[in-house]
């Protein structure tokens, strides 16, 4: 296979796991139209840990047992996922949070509550901040027709495959193994015992922060950190993954490592909003 064909499969492969969801970066305002309303949203449940290396979406929303269910040392959680129109990508994308304080939907929330609907104006979308101090600012544009008639929502069989490839658990069949810039596969806990976890109401979650989206959720990375792994070789970057105890095979490309590095920053900020916001309720019910 000559370069010209490795280019054209590397091309193809680049921004399939979660090239599908959006991310805001700091400073930059973003022009969306929501595709599907408040209540036709998906709602996932996440499990996660930071100190294990794990993120990854309940398996039974695949159909799949769930090594992840029951095990107390995992966080579980929910993330609410619409499809909209990205005005400056000019494509359909899968906008996707928890509900905490540093997160957009509480604002749509409100406005949805406004107008009765979120699909009939666009929305410009910015975030400011970063990690546990990062905030959005929602501002809804006037009443207007959308006439992009092409543009149309994922179904949800099309969103669960999105969010299974994106945050794949492992042995989850993905055949993307030899990719570089293919995701981490989530490695699966050993049973510990012990209750379920209780998924979380839409209320619950008010005080925390999610990666991902992705996300951590994400493109809001930490520009100076971004910018400090750009300037490192790939072989610094394999030792800076293996000083942080982070899941990192060797003799890959620079940026195999550096998303890897981006995505444990993300799911770092997550958890530090998390800690704080329990703080937050802990002290609320000592008064």
């Amino acid at each position: 296979m000559g370069l010209l064909d490795n280019i054209k499969k590397d091309a193809k492969k680049s921004g399939q796991s979660k090239g599908k969801f959006i991310y805001f970066r700091e400073g930059q305002k973003t022009r969306v139209r929501f595709l599907c309303d408040m209540d036709e949203g998906l709602e996932i449940t996440f499990h996660d840990s930071y100190e294990q290396g794990i993120n990854v979406p309940c398996q039974e929303h695949f159909g799949k047992d769930c090594p992840y269910c029951g095990d107390d040392s995992l966080r579980t959680r929910s993330q609410y996922a619409w499809s909209v129109w990205n005005y400056e990508t000019n494509e359909v994308q899968v906008f996707m949070f928890p509900v905490n304080n540093c997160s957009p939907i509480p604002a749509l929330v409100a406005l949805y509550e406004t107008y009765g609907t979120l699909t009939d104006r666009d929305y410009v979308i910015s975030v400011s901040g970063k990690q546990q101090n990062k905030s959005f600012s929602v501002v809804p544009m006037d009443k207007a027709k959308f006439r992009n008639q092409k543009a149309k929502p994922f179904s949800e069989q099309a969103l669960l495959k999105m969010i299974d490839k994106a945050w794949p658990a492992e042995n989850s069949g993905d055949d993307d193994d030899d990719d570089d810039e293919a995701p981490r596969k989530n490695k699966a806990p050993k049973k510990t015992g012990g209750k379920t976890k209780t998924k979380k109401n839409y209320d619950d979650d008010e005080d925390e922060d999610d990666d991902y989206s992705d996300e951590d959720f994400d493109g809001d990375e930490d520009d100076d950190n971004e910018n400090e792994y750009e300037d490192m070789s790939p072989k610094e970057l394999f030792n800076l993954c293996k000083k942080r105890k982070l899941d990192a095979a060797p003799k890959k490309s620079a940026k195999y490592y550096v998303n890897i590095l981006k995505e444990a920053d993300e799911a770092e900020a997550d958890w530090d909003d998390d800690e704080d916001g329990e703080d937050d309720e802990w002290e609320d019910d000592d008064e």
